[in-house]
Protein backbone atom coordinates (compact mmCIF):
# COMPACT_ATOMS: atom_id res chain seq x y z
CA UNK A 1 0.00 0.00 0.00
CA UNK A 2 1.47 3.37 -0.78
CA UNK A 3 2.43 5.64 1.88
CA UNK A 4 2.33 9.21 2.57
CA UNK A 5 5.87 9.49 1.47
CA UNK A 6 5.93 7.37 -1.37
CA UNK A 7 2.62 9.89 -2.53
CA UNK A 8 4.95 13.22 -1.63
CA UNK A 9 7.86 11.29 -4.10
CA UNK A 10 5.59 11.28 -6.71
CA UNK A 11 3.88 14.84 -6.26
CA UNK A 12 7.34 16.50 -4.56
CA UNK A 13 6.08 19.89 -2.87
CA UNK A 14 8.35 22.06 -4.63
CA UNK A 15 6.72 20.97 -7.85
CA UNK A 16 3.44 21.94 -6.97
CA UNK A 17 3.96 24.93 -5.04
CA UNK A 18 5.85 25.98 -8.39
CA UNK A 19 2.55 24.99 -10.43
CA UNK A 20 0.70 27.29 -8.02
CA UNK A 21 2.65 30.46 -8.37
CA UNK A 22 2.56 30.05 -11.95
CA UNK A 23 -1.52 29.34 -12.10
CA UNK A 24 -1.66 32.21 -10.16
CA UNK A 25 0.42 34.84 -11.80
CA UNK A 26 -0.38 33.95 -14.99
CA UNK A 27 -3.85 34.52 -14.17
CA UNK A 28 -3.49 37.70 -12.49
CA UNK A 29 0.52 38.97 -13.30
CA UNK A 30 0.17 41.41 -10.52
CA UNK A 31 -0.04 38.89 -7.78
CA UNK A 32 3.58 37.75 -8.09
CA UNK A 33 5.12 39.36 -5.66
CA UNK A 34 2.29 38.70 -3.12
CA UNK A 35 2.68 35.06 -3.81
CA UNK A 36 6.32 34.86 -3.30
CA UNK A 37 6.26 36.41 0.03
CA UNK A 38 3.75 33.51 1.18
CA UNK A 39 4.89 30.82 3.31
CA UNK A 40 4.97 27.78 1.35
CA UNK A 41 2.53 26.08 4.20
CA UNK A 42 -0.48 27.86 3.03
CA UNK A 43 -0.59 25.68 0.23
CA UNK A 44 -0.91 22.67 2.24
CA UNK A 45 2.02 20.48 1.11
CA UNK A 46 3.61 20.60 4.33
CA UNK A 47 0.79 18.32 5.87
CA UNK A 48 0.46 14.82 5.37
CA UNK A 49 -3.32 14.74 5.45
CA UNK A 50 -2.71 16.77 2.13
CA UNK A 51 -1.29 13.87 0.17
CA UNK A 52 -3.58 11.37 1.70
CA UNK A 53 -5.94 11.77 -1.35
CA UNK A 54 -3.19 10.86 -3.68
CA UNK A 55 -2.20 8.18 -1.93
CA UNK A 56 -5.15 6.65 -1.86
CA UNK A 57 -5.41 7.27 -5.39
CA UNK A 58 -2.04 5.27 -6.16
CA UNK A 59 -3.56 2.15 -3.75
CA UNK A 60 -6.74 2.39 -6.47
CA UNK A 61 -4.24 2.04 -8.95
CA UNK A 62 -3.53 5.58 -10.78
CA UNK A 63 -0.36 5.86 -12.31
CA UNK A 64 -0.45 9.15 -14.53
CA UNK A 65 1.74 11.37 -12.35
CA UNK A 66 0.23 14.09 -14.28
CA UNK A 67 -3.00 13.93 -13.29
CA UNK A 68 -1.93 13.67 -9.64
CA UNK A 69 0.20 16.53 -9.87
CA UNK A 70 -2.83 18.83 -11.63
CA UNK A 71 -4.82 17.46 -8.14
CA UNK A 72 -2.04 18.64 -5.97
CA UNK A 73 -1.96 21.52 -7.61
CA UNK A 74 -6.04 22.03 -7.80
CA UNK A 75 -6.49 21.57 -3.92
CA UNK A 76 -3.11 23.46 -2.71
CA UNK A 77 -5.56 26.82 -4.76
CA UNK A 78 -8.35 25.44 -2.39
CA UNK A 79 -5.89 24.90 0.42
CA UNK A 80 -4.17 28.55 -0.15
CA UNK A 81 -7.81 29.89 0.07
CA UNK A 82 -9.25 28.48 2.79
CA UNK A 83 -6.10 29.90 4.52
CA UNK A 84 -6.65 32.87 3.83
CA UNK A 85 -9.99 32.94 4.65
CA UNK A 86 -9.60 31.08 8.34
CA UNK A 87 -7.09 34.07 8.28
CA UNK A 88 -9.91 36.99 7.98
CA UNK A 89 -12.08 34.84 10.20
CA UNK A 90 -9.62 34.51 12.99
CA UNK A 91 -8.13 38.12 13.09
CA UNK A 92 -10.67 40.24 11.18
CA UNK A 93 -8.18 41.18 8.67
CA UNK A 94 -6.40 40.74 5.35
CA UNK A 95 -3.66 42.44 3.26
CA UNK A 96 -5.65 44.45 0.54
CA UNK A 97 -3.28 42.11 -1.87
CA UNK A 98 -4.26 38.79 -0.06
CA UNK A 99 -8.06 39.60 -0.41
CA UNK A 100 -7.83 39.65 -4.01
CA UNK A 101 -5.23 36.52 -3.89
CA UNK A 102 -7.73 34.36 -1.62
CA UNK A 103 -10.41 35.45 -4.55
CA UNK A 104 -7.67 34.71 -7.56
CA UNK A 105 -7.37 31.32 -5.85
CA UNK A 106 -11.09 30.23 -5.55
CA UNK A 107 -11.50 31.43 -8.98
CA UNK A 108 -9.01 28.95 -10.35
CA UNK A 109 -9.88 26.25 -7.62
CA UNK A 110 -12.77 25.90 -9.11
CA UNK A 111 -12.15 26.40 -12.68
CA UNK A 112 -9.19 23.96 -12.86
CA UNK A 113 -11.02 21.44 -10.45
CA UNK A 114 -14.28 21.13 -12.64
CA UNK A 115 -12.08 19.49 -15.37
CA UNK A 116 -10.10 16.84 -12.92
CA UNK A 117 -12.47 13.82 -14.61
CA UNK A 118 -15.05 13.68 -11.48
CA UNK A 119 -17.71 15.14 -13.78
CA UNK A 120 -18.04 19.12 -13.12
CA UNK A 121 -21.93 18.83 -12.35
CA UNK A 122 -19.99 16.46 -9.33
CA UNK A 123 -17.08 18.76 -8.47
CA UNK A 124 -19.58 21.66 -8.07
CA UNK A 125 -22.07 19.81 -6.40
CA UNK A 126 -19.83 18.55 -4.04
CA UNK A 127 -17.92 21.67 -3.10
CA UNK A 128 -21.19 23.67 -2.37
CA UNK A 129 -22.36 21.42 -0.15
CA UNK A 130 -18.77 21.09 1.72
CA UNK A 131 -18.66 25.04 1.75
CA UNK A 132 -21.66 25.14 3.66
CA UNK A 133 -21.25 22.23 6.08
CA UNK A 134 -17.77 24.40 6.43
CA UNK A 135 -19.68 27.44 6.96
CA UNK A 136 -21.74 26.64 9.36
CA UNK A 137 -18.82 24.65 11.51
CA UNK A 138 -17.15 28.04 11.10
CA UNK A 139 -20.17 29.46 12.98
CA UNK A 140 -20.08 27.64 15.65
CA UNK A 141 -16.76 28.14 16.50
CA UNK A 142 -17.78 32.15 16.11
CA UNK A 143 -20.60 31.67 18.57
CA UNK A 144 -18.36 29.62 21.16
CA UNK A 145 -15.69 32.27 21.10
CA UNK A 146 -18.54 35.02 21.94
CA UNK A 147 -19.79 33.40 24.44
CA UNK A 148 -17.07 31.05 26.31
CA UNK A 149 -18.82 30.30 29.25
CA UNK A 150 -21.63 28.19 27.05
CA UNK A 151 -21.04 24.20 26.98
CA UNK A 152 -20.20 22.36 23.85
CA UNK A 153 -23.51 20.31 22.49
CA UNK A 154 -22.64 16.95 21.45
CA UNK A 155 -23.56 18.25 17.96
CA UNK A 156 -20.97 20.61 18.07
CA UNK A 157 -18.34 18.41 19.36
CA UNK A 158 -18.77 15.23 16.46
CA UNK A 159 -19.26 17.62 14.16
CA UNK A 160 -15.98 19.01 14.24
CA UNK A 161 -15.18 18.05 11.41
CA UNK A 162 -16.91 19.51 8.95
CA UNK A 163 -14.37 22.19 8.86
CA UNK A 164 -11.91 20.00 6.87
CA UNK A 165 -15.42 19.45 4.20
CA UNK A 166 -13.41 21.01 1.63
CA UNK A 167 -10.25 18.85 1.70
CA UNK A 168 -12.85 15.74 1.53
CA UNK A 169 -13.66 16.67 -1.97
CA UNK A 170 -10.42 15.50 -2.88
CA UNK A 171 -11.30 11.61 -1.94
CA UNK A 172 -14.50 12.29 -3.73
CA UNK A 173 -12.51 12.99 -6.85
CA UNK A 174 -10.22 10.71 -6.48
CA UNK A 175 -13.02 8.12 -6.01
CA UNK A 176 -14.81 9.03 -9.09
CA UNK A 177 -11.62 9.05 -11.47
CA UNK A 178 -10.58 5.57 -9.64
CA UNK A 179 -14.14 3.90 -10.14
CA UNK A 180 -15.06 3.97 -6.61
CA UNK A 181 -18.02 5.69 -6.69
CA UNK A 182 -19.54 2.88 -5.18
CA UNK A 183 -17.46 4.17 -2.08
CA UNK A 184 -19.21 7.71 -2.13
CA UNK A 185 -22.35 7.04 0.37
CA UNK A 186 -19.55 6.05 3.28
CA UNK A 187 -16.21 7.99 2.63
CA UNK A 188 -17.27 11.61 3.08
CA UNK A 189 -18.78 11.34 6.34
CA UNK A 190 -16.23 8.73 7.28
CA UNK A 191 -13.58 11.13 6.63
CA UNK A 192 -15.39 13.74 8.54
CA UNK A 193 -15.74 11.30 11.40
CA UNK A 194 -12.07 10.87 11.33
CA UNK A 195 -11.09 14.56 11.33
CA UNK A 196 -13.42 15.53 14.22
CA UNK A 197 -11.06 12.94 16.04
CA UNK A 198 -8.21 14.58 14.57
CA UNK A 199 -9.52 18.03 15.48
CA UNK A 200 -9.80 17.14 18.47
CA UNK A 201 -6.68 15.52 19.51
CA UNK A 202 -5.03 18.76 17.73
CA UNK A 203 -7.10 21.29 19.84
CA UNK A 204 -5.91 19.25 23.21
CA UNK A 205 -2.67 19.87 22.09
CA UNK A 206 -2.80 23.30 21.07
CA UNK A 207 -4.28 24.30 24.39
CA UNK A 208 -1.35 26.84 25.37
CA UNK A 209 -1.77 28.52 21.86
CA UNK A 210 -5.45 28.44 21.70
CA UNK A 211 -5.95 29.93 24.98
CA UNK A 212 -3.24 32.91 24.42
CA UNK A 213 -5.62 34.00 20.88
CA UNK A 214 -8.60 33.59 23.20
CA UNK A 215 -9.95 30.38 20.97
CA UNK A 216 -12.26 28.80 22.63
CA UNK A 217 -12.32 24.74 20.92
CA UNK A 218 -13.70 22.06 22.97
CA UNK A 219 -10.99 21.54 25.71
CA UNK A 220 -10.47 24.91 26.28
CA UNK A 221 -14.28 24.90 27.21
CA UNK A 222 -14.11 22.04 29.57
CA UNK A 223 -11.12 23.98 31.37
CA UNK A 224 -13.09 26.51 31.53
CA UNK A 225 -15.79 25.09 33.71
CA UNK A 226 -13.19 23.10 35.50
CA UNK A 227 -11.50 26.55 36.58
CA UNK A 228 -15.43 27.62 37.83
CA UNK A 229 -14.60 30.39 35.50
CA UNK A 230 -18.25 32.57 35.30
CA UNK A 231 -19.00 34.18 31.50
CA UNK A 232 -17.88 37.42 30.83
CA UNK A 233 -19.63 40.50 32.39
CA UNK A 234 -21.11 42.61 30.64
CA UNK A 235 -20.56 45.89 32.99
CA UNK A 236 -17.05 44.97 32.66
CA UNK A 237 -15.58 43.43 29.76
CA UNK A 238 -12.31 42.89 31.30
CA UNK A 239 -13.42 40.69 33.38
CA UNK A 240 -13.17 37.21 31.21
CA UNK A 241 -11.63 33.90 31.78
CA UNK A 242 -9.14 34.71 30.02
CA UNK A 243 -8.00 37.39 32.06
CA UNK A 244 -8.56 35.91 34.99
CA UNK A 245 -6.49 32.80 34.67
CA UNK A 246 -2.78 32.04 33.10
CA UNK A 247 -2.61 28.92 29.97
CA UNK A 248 -0.72 26.91 33.16
CA UNK A 249 -4.00 27.38 35.10
CA UNK A 250 -5.96 26.10 32.27
CA UNK A 251 -3.88 23.09 31.31
CA UNK A 252 -3.68 21.52 35.26
CA UNK A 253 -7.74 21.97 35.60
CA UNK A 254 -7.96 20.41 32.67
CA UNK A 255 -6.08 17.17 33.31
CA UNK A 256 -6.32 17.43 36.94
CA UNK A 257 -10.18 17.08 36.14
CA UNK A 258 -9.99 14.64 33.74
CA UNK A 259 -11.23 16.68 31.24
CA UNK A 260 -8.29 15.45 29.00
CA UNK A 261 -9.45 12.25 28.84
CA UNK A 262 -12.88 13.22 28.04
CA UNK A 263 -11.17 14.85 24.68
CA UNK A 264 -9.42 11.81 24.43
CA UNK A 265 -11.91 9.34 24.55
CA UNK A 266 -13.94 11.54 22.12
CA UNK A 267 -11.22 11.66 19.98
CA UNK A 268 -11.11 7.72 20.19
CA UNK A 269 -15.08 6.99 19.33
CA UNK A 270 -14.91 9.84 15.90
CA UNK A 271 -11.94 7.66 15.11
CA UNK A 272 -13.49 4.48 15.86
CA UNK A 273 -16.93 5.66 13.77
CA UNK A 274 -14.38 6.69 11.06
CA UNK A 275 -13.01 2.80 11.23
CA UNK A 276 -16.09 1.17 11.19
CA UNK A 277 -17.32 3.16 7.47
CA UNK A 278 -14.00 2.90 6.09
CA UNK A 279 -14.03 -0.92 6.56
CA UNK A 280 -17.01 -1.27 4.57
CA UNK A 281 -14.75 0.28 1.64
CA UNK A 282 -11.56 -0.72 -0.08
CA UNK A 283 -10.26 2.58 0.89
CA UNK A 284 -6.51 1.44 2.49
CA UNK A 285 -5.03 3.86 3.05
CA UNK A 286 -7.37 6.16 4.74
CA UNK A 287 -7.88 3.28 6.77
CA UNK A 288 -4.61 3.10 8.04
CA UNK A 289 -3.92 6.49 8.65
CA UNK A 290 -7.00 6.25 10.87
CA UNK A 291 -5.77 3.09 12.44
CA UNK A 292 -2.60 4.96 13.47
CA UNK A 293 -4.06 7.80 14.97
CA UNK A 294 -6.43 5.74 17.17
CA UNK A 295 -3.49 4.15 18.50
CA UNK A 296 -1.63 7.03 19.49
CA UNK A 297 -4.51 8.62 21.05
CA UNK A 298 -5.06 5.39 23.06
CA UNK A 299 -1.90 5.71 23.87
CA UNK A 300 -2.29 9.18 25.28
CA UNK A 301 -5.49 8.20 26.64
CA UNK A 302 -3.58 5.64 28.97
CA UNK A 303 -1.22 8.47 30.05
CA UNK A 304 -3.52 10.84 30.85
CA UNK A 305 -5.94 8.44 33.02
CA UNK A 306 -2.37 7.04 34.73
CA UNK A 307 -1.66 11.10 35.83
CA UNK A 308 1.85 10.15 33.80
CA UNK A 309 2.91 12.37 31.13
CA UNK A 310 -0.35 14.48 31.47
CA UNK A 311 0.62 17.66 29.18
CA UNK A 312 3.12 15.63 26.64
CA UNK A 313 2.56 16.71 22.92
CA UNK A 314 0.94 13.50 21.01
CA UNK A 315 4.03 13.75 18.19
Amino acid sequence: MPSLDEARSAVPWETVVARIHREITCAVPALDTTVRELPRKVFGLDSGFFYMPLAQAMHWGEEDEGWLEEVATVFGLGHLYYVLHDQLVDHGRLSPRQAVLMDAALTLYLTRGARLGAGTERFLVSHAAGAAAYAEALLRDIAHNERPGDDYSPDDVFRLGEKAAPGILALVVVAARCGRSRHLAELPQAVTDLCSGLQLLDDLQDLREDWEHHNVTFPVSLSISALGTSAPDSADPSHTPFAAHTADDLLDALYLSGGAAVVLRLALRCLERARAALSRTDAGVVLGLTDTWTERAAGQLDRAEKGSGAHARLG
